[in-house]
């Protein structure tokens, strides 16, 4: 399987972030994978000249929904208005316990691929990755839509 290029790891959880990280780490789907702590470092990454000027095209943002400073939700409300150079080719949120009306109100954000339960698993980035970046006839369903 190729690699994608970047990813982009939005959760305020330290040792969420690093267990995420070590698994997709694991699973070698990626170049580089970045780290922010709340949905604001997340505008700021995605608005600064370095996002732009890296090395590698940002390919996936992996967001969790419940963050303190800016959740999820605040944050998918303010991605919507970037310029499309400074967005993910895919979008995905991430939850431990979402609820049905958390599920329902990711539909309202065209920019969102679909929703990943915690703990991120190595079969569950492989097949993200597998399903949303491969090479296969037809085009990637959105993982949403299922609900």
């Amino acid at each position: 399987m190729e690699k994608i290029n970047r990813i982009l790891l939005i959760d305020d959880d330290d040792i969420t972030n690093y267990m995420n990280k070590r698994v997709l780490n694991k699973a070698e789907i990626a170049q580089q994978i970045d780290v922010v702590t709340d949905g604001q470092a997340a505008l700021s990454y995605l608005s600064g000249p370095e996002h732009l000027q890296a090395e590698f095209p940002l390919d996936l943002i992996l967001v969790d929904i419940k963050m303190s400073v800016m959740d999820g939700f605040d944050f998918l409300e303010r991605y919507q208005h970037l310029a499309p150079e400074r967005k993910a080719k895919k979008l995905f949120a991430l939850s431990s316990s979402a609820s049905f009306y958390d599920l329902h109100r990711l539909k309202e954000f065209p920019d969102v691929d679909g929703h990943l339960s915690k703990p991120l698993t190595q079969a569950d980035a492989l097949h993200l990755i597998k399903e949303h970046f491969g090479t296969s006839e037809g085009s990637p369903t959105n993982m949403l839509d299922d609900l």
